[in-house]
């Protein structure tokens, strides 16, 4: 039921406004009515005052119980049935108790010479009209209402999921940072040449996190090419200890995709599966794009038995971060299968980009 301590006074002053301008449309009907003859005398006011006194009792009994009480409630049939009789007492009450002995009282015999389901069918349908324009106003009001807070919550909704999610990208960035350094500070300790290599490859890297993945999504087209640089700089380090394959079917132009996605995945076999190629150690990376609307990453590498599985207990950042983006930029619209057996760990990706 409707409090009455909620309502503005605008709505209130719109109440009102509504009732003054019914009460003035009658007034000028009776007057039109009986040419106005009438316009100085009390007699046809005090008639509107009691015409429209009637029809908003059946207006706010229908709006502030019958339609919170039954219509909300999906209680149609019997909202229909109350409604039928609150219409039908209220037109009543108009023509049996109020307009005909009032009639009788201001014009005599002449009012009426008998009172007839036509004249009581009359009241009925103005009553009607006025409690069906009013729960039209009532309901439309109520629907516009419910549609901006729809609106609010899905504003409040996609700020929530964009501060997650830059959030998500952000642990990534230090993430990469943290890892790469560390191969760099390594080689640095043997004095190795590659270092000074690896810092160029990793300015450019980080140039690409740092300006390019700003957006939600990125060109895959500038997303590969991260991909091929990262590969290159994990190549400089291992210096061909261990045989990396990266292919690429179909074209990966026009279509964009979530920035950072494939080097968690890619760097997880680097960091847990290179054991050097007497170990029988590999990375093999295939990325399909033959259906534009369709992405699909396979990665495959040599791993100790319980390595993987091991850390994945430690908690893999990556893994997890890539989880959880995947959830939020494709729900349901991604697949993500994570296989460690027989001392081969595999990565199979699928995304739905329609």
């Amino acid at each position: 039921m409707t409090n009455i301590k909620k309502i503005s006074p605008s709505r209130i002053a719109y109440h009102i406004l509504f009732w003054v301008l019914a009460f003035t449309f009658w007034l000028f009907t009776m007057f039109v009515a009986s040419n106005f003859k009438n316009i100085l005398r009390l007699e046809p006011v005090l008639m509107t005052f009691v015409f429209n006194l009637c029809f908003a009792a059946a207006v706010y009994f229908n709006l502030l119980i019958l339609i919170p009480l039954l219509f909300k409630r999906q209680r149609f049939f019997l909202y229909v049935i109350s409604l039928l009789g609150v219409i039908s007492l209220a037109a009543f009450f108009i023509d049996f108790l109020l307009v005909y002995p009032l009639g009788r009282f201001v014009q005599g015999e002449q009012f009426f010479e008998e009172l007839t389901f036509v004249v009581w069918f009359n009241f009925a349908f103005f009553t009607f009209i006025y409690v069906g324009v009013t729960s039209f106003l009532s309901l439309m009001r109520e629907w516009f209402v419910l549609q901006k807070i729809s609106f609010q919550l899905k504003d409040i909704e996609k700020e929530k999921l964009e501060a997650e999610l830059k959030a998500l990208k952000a642990q990534i960035n230090p993430h990469f940072l943290f890892n790469t350094l560390n191969n760099i500070y390594s080689l640095t300790l043997d004095k190795s040449d590659k270092a000074p290599g690896l810092v160029l490859k990793l300015s450019d890297l980080m140039r690409y996190i740092l300006y390019d993945c700003n957006d939600r999504y990125v060109l895959l087209e500038k997303e590969l090419e991260f991909i091929k640089n990262y590969l290159d700089l994990q190549k400089i380090r291992l210096d061909d200890s261990i045989p990396v394959k990266m292919e690429v079917k179909g074209d990966a132009a026009r279509s964009k995709i979530a920035p950072l996605l494939f080097e968690p995945l890619i760097e997880n076999a680097f960091k847990h599966g290179s054991y050097g190629r007497n170990n029988g150690g590999f990375v093999n990376i295939l990325f399909n794009f033959e259906d534009k609307n369709h992405i699909e990453l396979s990665i495959e590498n040599r791993s100790e038995n319980g390595w993987n599985k091991e850390n994945e207990k430690n908690g893999g950042i990556g893994i997890k971060n890539v989880i959880r983006r995947l959830e939020l930029l494709y729900p349901e619209k991604h697949r993500l299968e994570i296989k460690d057996e027989n001392d081969l760990f595999k990565i199979s990706l699928q995304i739905d980009l329609s």
